[in-house]
């Protein structure tokens, strides 16, 4: 359906999905943002065409899909804001970090509420996001936010909302973990003699090409590892240090970290809020 979208802060997730979908084609006259910032809503409207505001209300009674892309912490006091113009028929989209699908429809009221949790390869069309729905979302509802988030890479839905805190460890904040691989993978690359573009340049598209590999196929992933480590090769002696090092366990660790700190967090916005109500 090509409809009214609202975007309720424009930072740089919002600006990500927003540009994706005009580059997909989606009009611009369709989509309006809220920004406090004169000089952000002045620039905004000059490079993407979009419609622009400081009016969240006005916002959000013309629109027909609304997405959320305020900071937890602000978002009782943002919906409270513009709730009088609330109405049954509408779809929002939640993109706020740890806050739950039922903070969301205490503060909204009975209606359609989608919790996303993208990641930062959106902003290079190159993003995953971890979706769940209230049941007042339809498969119509699901459809559009299918592609809506298309727009910006690959999307999951997920039917345990305990399960977000996992997407969490396994995409919203797993790009830091490549990250980080990638400046020590850098780091003994310069030791060993090469320069800091040369190191960056093999390595990182090195992961690129074996991310492509792995979404491309349909071949099983230790099955492509087994694929380039000959028996007594250089991959064998370096997958045989990372065995030593007890690379699963290290893993396990870092994700379980992850999800501890995304319960804490959910549980700390929640009452935040509620300490405001």
């Amino acid at each position: 359906m090509q409809a009214s979208i609202a975007f309720i802060g424009v930072g740089n997730m919002a600006g990500a999905i927003i540009r994706g979908l005009i580059q997909n084609g989606y009009p611009a006259d369709l989509i309006t943002g809220t920004a406090r910032n004169d000089e952000k809503r002045v620039a905004l409207t000059q490079e993407l065409g979009i419609n622009m505001t400081h009016d969240n209300v006005a916002a959000v009674a013309d629109a027909d899909v609304i997405v959320l892309c305020v900071k937890p912490v602000q978002m009782a006091d943002v919906i409270a804001g513009f709730k009088a113009v609330v109405s049954p028929d509408q779809l929002f989209i939640s993109v706020a970090a740890g806050l739950g699908l039922e903070s969301l429809a205490d503060w909204l009221g009975d209606v359609a509420i989608v919790r996303s949790m993208p990641n930062t390869p959106a902003q290079q069309g190159a993003g995953m996001t971890g979706l769940i729905a209230n049941d007042k979302v339809s498969d119509a509802h699901k459809d559009w936010v299918n592609e809506l988030f298309a727009s910006v890479g690959e999307s999951l839905w997920v039917e345990d909302e305990k399960q977000m805190h996992t997407v969490t460890a396994l995409s919203g904040s797993a790009p830091a973990y490549f990250f980080r691989f990638l400046e020590a993978m850098i780091k003994s690359g310069q030791a060993q003699g090469l320069d800091d573009a040369a190191c960056r340049k093999l390595a990182s598209y090195t992961m690129l090409g074996a991310a492509k590999m792995v979404t491309e196929t349909e071949e099983d992933i230790s099955q492509l590892r087994k694929n380039i480590t000959s028996p007594n090769g250089t991959t064998e002696q370096a997958l045989n240090s990372f065995e030593a090092s007890e690379i699963d366990q290290v893993v396990d660790q870092a994700m379980q970290a992850c999800i501890t700190r995304s319960n804490e967090m959910a549980t700390l916005f929640a009452s935040t809020n509620e300490n405001k109500d």
